[in-house]
């Protein structure tokens, strides 16, 4: 299962670089969409795998439940991704102005948090069908994954806030040291 993790991940990029490749480059429109678009198809071929190894009698590992926390997060992240990825290209390959440029949203840490809890919400839901497939006393690395999901929005709700605050005592005393000289 982990090689799926992995190769999933790999033709993410693949998929990504090759749909902003053919974007801005090649002038691909279509083709781009199509590349752009099918990304998620691989979270669901990698969740499938992963239910069908269930099925099939093996008992939960690692990488059973690693793949329901890298799609979990994968769905929920995996769109702003993209959109950073395009922008980036843009701005490199294309004569845009910044207002031509493809948008890409700027969120808070409150903002982020709360998608961090939709991503492991998913994780947890996913496990779940794992829990109900490969049954509860084969499921130690399911319910690991599933403590792993809960832990990373509780430690994102209080590393956010944290990081946020440490940035804006950083500005004020960039602003101060200006205001000095």
């Amino acid at each position: 299962m982990l090689l799926f993790i992995i190769a999933g991940e790999v033709l993410f990029w693949i998929f990504l670089l090759a749909g902003v490749c053919a974007r801005y480059l090649l002038h691909w429109r279509t083709v781009s969409t199509v590349l752009l678009v099918s990304t998620p198809l691989i979270d669901i071929v990698i969740i499938v795998l992963t239910y069908i190894d269930l099925n099939r009698g093996a008992a939960s590992d690692f990488s059973h439940g690693m793949a329901a926390f890298y799609v979990g997060f994968s769905v929920v992240f995996g769109p702003e991704a993209i959109a950073r990825v395009d922008r980036r290209f843009a701005r490199r390959h294309m004569d845009l102005n910044e207002a031509e440029l493809p948008a890409v949203p700027t969120r808070t840490s409150l903002e982020y948090w709360l998608r961090c809890l939709t991503a492991s919400t998913i994780s947890i839901a996913l496990l779940v069908v794992g829990f109900a497939i490969a049954g509860l006393a084969d499921s130690f690395w399911l319910i690991y994954w599933a403590i792993v999901a809960v832990f990373t929005a509780l430690a994102w709700g209080v590393i956010g806030p944290l990081r946020d605050r440490w940035r804006r005592s950083k500005r004020q005393g960039e602003k101060s040291a200006d205001s000095l000289s």
